[in-house]
């Protein structure tokens, strides 16, 4: 699994990877194999008319570092290199330093300094002409806006769209851990990230600075990132597929559960109708709605292929809190049959509407259910109807069998929390709210989110901008209570519904468009989504191993500063394949 790192996180596993006895020349020296490795694979894209040199951006820090590295073994491959500083070479310090001395001895490369040795005017010129521009003026160590001269070559640099940029790390000026920009910020081609890949580079709205992402492993050791990390992921379709349910060829519909859906009110009986599509989709053998008595026929009449159930409702067609009770006694049946292999779950809200009735019907549900529930939509709405207090209060009695699924919006009513509050620090909120409550979290949104109380959090790859439309949600809460009726651990169930309704909202809009995408388009989408899931391409980085580079072999310790091998000198082919192996090949998608 991928695991999302803070700048700080990173920091500290540099530090104990040194502190365990890995120099940082070495780290520092793998990472422009990295970063040179994938300017000559960029190179291959750019049309023959731009063939012109390589432009490497230096700042004064690792980055930089990393930059002048990678500018030492191009130009040692004889590619024509041309290097752009951020400063001038007393402003430059340790590893980085080390590596602008490095370059300068080779001789083959003048570095230039911006502002004293290159102006605006020319500094333009190279960047119209070279074929890559590599950025590693900026890193992970940087906050707030660039300053100058950094700022003006980001901007001269932006004032060329066309340029093809490799971006070191991260694009310079793009915050390591929010994924926003402050002030001015690189647009690469591609990306290429060391060791872990930095929170705010898989958030969603980064992509349009990243271009692709890879990783690359520069030699960090697992467990100097396992000591300074923590449980977050990026949930990506081909590790969700690990946990698909499985379909064995005797199966029926008892074996692959039963959903029941508690939702619906006068107006609002499509919203029922769509939780059990969302739950059939998603390949659960039977969905019961469970709707007031006198939407019944209505939703009967919409969706043959659910068993409907008319509920005890009240003066207003809203369900009566007194339905509880024969909802629990059908549920408890069904929670009796699993020993003959028949699950079931319970999913709770959409469309049930909001009052102190209905909030009496939902929380005995929470406090009694005897089945994995889900709360969702009106459900949630009515637990914060006493206000965020009350809802802590009631939604740990729900605890082990229990996922709610808010969108901002909910999360503000049932934590009190301001939606931007929500929005700016998503993971936090949402790890914190499953602590507290004792539940699983899906908090909805562009990078959905799913928490569990013991601390493990997952950020969603998949999905788009065309999913925003009305009844998404309750086909989603439909694929949860899918996946736990199947016997799915609430967070791996959570995961897996989040990431392939994603995924199936992203096949709809290929097919369809990127407006105009209905509910059920999505739902319809999922049994595709979930045959595809373990192929689907073009989510999360692109990893690369520690390998070779022509012309150098892959620093060890001991091999601090060495340089690169002399030109024309590279290892046989077949050696950097066995030290290597294969890479995999793509690009993202956000």
């Amino acid at each position: 699994m991928v695991r999302l790192f803070t700048a700080a996180e990173m920091r500290e596993a540099d530090r104990l990877a040194v502190e365990a006895g890995v120099p940082s020349l070495i780290l520092m020296e793998n990472a422009g194999r990295a970063v040179a490795r994938l300017a000559t694979r960029l190179l291959e894209e750019v049309p023959p008319g731009r063939r012109g040199s390589l432009l490497v951006l230096a700042g004064k820090g690792n980055n930089g570092g990393d930059g002048l590295v990678a500018a030492r073994l191009l130009a040692g491959l004889g590619l024509p290199v041309e290097v752009v500083l951020a400063g001038s070479e007393d402003s430059f310090t340790g590893d980085a330093l080390t590596n602008l001395r490095a370059l300068e001895a080779q001789g083959l490369v003048r570095p230039r300094v911006f502002g004293r040795e290159l102006e605006g005017p020319a500094f333009s010129a190279l960047v119209k002409e070279a074929a890559v521009v590599v950025d590693a003026l900026l890193g992970t160590g940087v906050s707030g806006a660039p300053r100058e001269p950094v700022a003006t070559l980001i901007s001269l640099l932006g004032a060329v769209p066309e340029a093809c940029v490799l971006a070191v790390d991260l694009p310079s000026g793009l915050d390591a851990d929010t994924g926003r920009a402050p002030g001015q910020a690189v647009r690469a081609r591609a990306t290429v990230t060391f060791g872990g890949v930095k929170l705010g580079l898989a958030l969603p709205g980064a992509a349009a600075f990243t271009g692709r992402l890879y990783l690359a492993d520069i030699g960090l050791p697992p467990s100097c990132l396992e000591r300074a990390g923590r449980a977050r992921w990026w949930l990506l379709p081909r590790e969700a597929a690990a946990w698909l349910p499985a379909r064995p060829a005797d199966g029926h519909k008892g074996t692959f559960g039963h959903v029941w859906v508690a939702a619906g009110s006068p107006g609002f009986t499509g919203a029922a109708v769509l939780t059990a599509l969302g739950a059939l989709r998603a390949g659960a053998g039977l969905a019961t709605a469970a709707v007031p008595e006198g939407s019944r026929a209505l939703v009967a009449g919409s969706f043959p292929e659910a068993l409907t159930k008319g509920l005890e409702e009240g003066p207003d067609g809203r369900v009566a809190a007194g339905a509880a009770a024969g909802l629990l006694a059908d549920l408890g049946g069904a929670a009796g049959e699993r020993e003959g292999r028949v699950r079931a779950s319970l999913v709770v809200g959409p469309g049930l509407g909001v009052s102190d009735e209905v909030a009496r019907f939902v929380t005995a549900l929470v406090r009694e259910s005897p089945v994995p529930a889900v709360l969702d939509a009106d459900a949630l709405n009515c637990l914060a109807l006493q206000g965020p207090e009350a809802a802590a209060a009631v939604l740990p009695s729900g605890a082990g069998r229990t996922v709610v699924t808010p969108h901002p919006g909910e999360m503000a009513r049932l934590t009190g929390l301001s939606v931007t509050d929500i929005q700016g620090d998503r993971l936090t909120v949402a790890s914190d709210a499953a602590r507290l409550w004792k539940v699983v979290v899906v908090l909805k949104g562009a990078g959905t989110v799913v928490a569990s109380p013991d601390g493990e959090v997952w950020m969603n790859a998949t999905g788009n901008p065309a999913m925003a439309t009305a009844g998404s949600g309750d086909v989603l809460a439909g694929a949860l209570g899918a996946f736990l009726a199947q016997g799915l651990p609430l967070d791996r169930a959570a995961c897996l519904a989040v990431c392939a309704h994603g995924l199936a909202g992203d096949l709809a809009a290929r097919d369809i468009g990127g407006r105009g995408l209905l509910a059920r388009d999505i739902a319809h989408g999922l049994p595709v989504a979930l045959d595809v899931l373990s192929s689907a391409e073009g989510y999360g980085p692109v990893e690369l191993p520690l390998i070779g580079f022509p012309g150098g072999g892959r620093l060890r310790n001991g091999d601090a500063g060495r340089g690169p091998d002399p030109a024309g000198q590279a290892r046989p082919e077949r050696d950097r394949k066995r030290e290597g192996g294969p890479e995999r090949e793509g690009e993202v998608l956000r």
